[in-house]
């Protein structure tokens, strides 16, 4: 049944503050880690007040940042081309055959002002510039990666703070086009860093221009990378017996960087998956380096598909982190992710600690909006990858159903995500507008291919049902209804996970 979200919002405001504030408290207590969050930071467009440059005249004028790339008229590589079967079969090249160019970007970012698209720039310089993503390269809303160098010197990468953020080399400029709330990566990433105590991207709302034309609303995100203020590792120096590392599962990755790991040559991958090393970087990927990863990353697979772990083991808590496989579980399925252990799943390893799962990344099909329909119903990664596995053992299980009781009291409760979710729109404010000013004909789905529109959804009378909303607000309320309706599926069915690891069921795969 369809939820009234304002009523349920107003109703739930005063708790979901109060929850928040609780919550925030505690998890700063437990972890350290205190996460900034743009919309709660930085003032509204109410708070701002009229402004006094352009009384709100201007082009653009906006209370977000604004970022500005420059190509100088060069083709942006990276867009994607189908091959006869109608499959992605690569990527355009620039103008002189280049995978990324080289561009000036600038940020217009001072906190606490209007900003213009002709203001003076907060912080600039030159950057590598293409499309980035996977389908998302379909869409006319393209997303981007940035990776900010030398001005003299386009080989030498430099570490800059772009829209407050930490210093880095290489950023996301993720531009929302399925995801007609514009905020699903911004929330989720949010509460992501708060369930997972961990570094998690980081993200802020902004408007870009490109090439002085208005893109509209974007959200610019730390990418994964191993950096003093991003992933911190023991650096890897080479000839190091014992390394750190870092490995993603992709459906599309570089063959020299693929590891032929144990599940992928036992067929207990996804088909067309595989692991790619991304830490230590290509110039160290030495065929030491990789047998060292393999072996590590393989010790941990081969452990947990052995009789070993079928004979209740626990000897896999030595190798894993398994609060972080906890956290992870939890996250995937409360969102309705369907990419764990298939896309964009990563794996780091400290030489100092154990092997975690995450970081977390690209939650832009989160909350039903994947091209074809995701249930609010059923668990959709319990006998998916290692999960498979870790769900034989009763204590992880138990573990899995407490916190996420204990996050439904709180973080992940019904009233603050209902009162997040609208104090994050109230906030984005008239850029909303703005942004469908530009792209306000993609509620049409007529007007969109079929690799940029959902699905129908089969409904139980055997009738389809567009899933492609028609308003901002219909976009919304069909966020809201689904997180509501996932959440209360899963807290009358999370003891329900216990089948898992109960001996009938483990004594069929023993049988079979």
């Amino acid at each position: 049944m369809r939820m009234r979200r304002g009523i349920i919002v107003m109703a739930g405001l005063a708790a979901g503050v109060l929850l928040l504030g609780i919550t925030s408290q505690g998890l700063e207590d437990r972890t350290g880690v205190l996460r900034y969050q743009q919309h709660l930071e930085q003032p509204s467009e109410e708070a701002l007040g009229p402004c006094t440059v352009c009384g709100g005249e201007a082009e653009l004028c906006t209370h977000l940042p604004i970022i500005r790339i420059e190509t100088g008229g060069q083709t942006i590589p990276g867009r994607p081309y189908a091959g006869p079967d109608g499959a992605t079969a690569g990527y355009s090249l620039g103008d002189k055959g280049e995978e990324e160019i080289s561009v000036y970007f600038s940020t217009v970012s001072t906190e606490g002002v209007w900003h213009h698209g002709e203001d003076t720039a907060t912080e600039e310089g030159t950057a590598l510039f293409r499309y980035r993503g996977n389908s998302s390269r379909w869409f006319s809303k393209g997303s981007f990666r940035l990776k900010t160098v030398e001005d003299k010197d386009p080989q030498q990468s430099r570490n800059v703070r772009l829209l407050g953020m930490n210093a880095g080399k290489e950023w996301s400029l993720h531009g929302p086009f399925l995801d007609k709330t514009l905020m699903r990566n911004y929330m989720c990433m949010n509460l992501s860093a708060e369930v997972m105590g961990t570094w998690t991207p980081d993200v802020r709302f902004c408007e870009l221009l490109l090439d002085g034309e208005y893109q509209g609303v974007y959200v610019l995100m730390e990418t994964i990378d191993v950096d003093e203020e991003r992933l911190a590792f023991t650096k890897y120096e080479p000839g190091n017996a014992v390394m750190s590392y870092l490995v993603r599962i992709e459906p599309y990755t570089k063959p020299e960087k693929v590891l032929e790991n144990f599940s992928l040559y036992s067929y207990r991958m996804e088909p067309g998956r595989h692991l790619e090393l991304l830490y230590p970087g290509t110039v160290n990927q030495t065929q030491q380096v990789k047998d060292y990863v393999y072996a590590a990353y393989s010790q941990v697979e081969r452990l947990l598909y052995s009789a070993e772990m079928e004979n209740g083991s626990d000897t896999w808590q030595q190798l894993i982190d398994r609060d972080s496989f906890v956290n992870y579980y939890i996250l995937m399925e409360f969102f309705g992710i369907n990419d764990a252990f298939a896309a964009s799943t990563y794996f780091y390893k400290d030489v100092r600690g154990k092997l975690n799962i995450g970081p977390v990344w690209d939650y832009n099909n989160a909350f039903n909006n994947f091209l074809r329909p995701i249930s609010d119903q059923g668990f959709l990664l319990s006998e998916r990858g290692w999960y498979a596995k870790l769900m034989q053992d009763e204590a992880f299980v138990s573990q899995v159903i407490d916190r996420y009781r204990y996050l439904r009291k709180g973080i992940l409760s019904e009233e603050r995500l209902l009162s997040y979710e609208n104090e994050i729109e109230a906030w984005l404010g008239s850029a909303i507008s703005r942004n469908f000013n530009v792209w306000g004909y993609t509620f049409d789905p007529e007007q969109l291919s079929t690799r940029e529109r959902q699905r129908p959804a089969l409904q139980s009378d055997d009738t389809l049902r567009d899933v492609n909303p028609s308003s901002y607000e219909e976009a919304v309320t069909w966020m809201m209804d689904y997180i509501v309706n996932r959440g209360r599926w899963m807290d009358a069915h999370i003891d329900s996970l216990r089948q898992y690891c109960h001996p009938s069921r483990f004594a069929n795969q023993m049988l079979g």
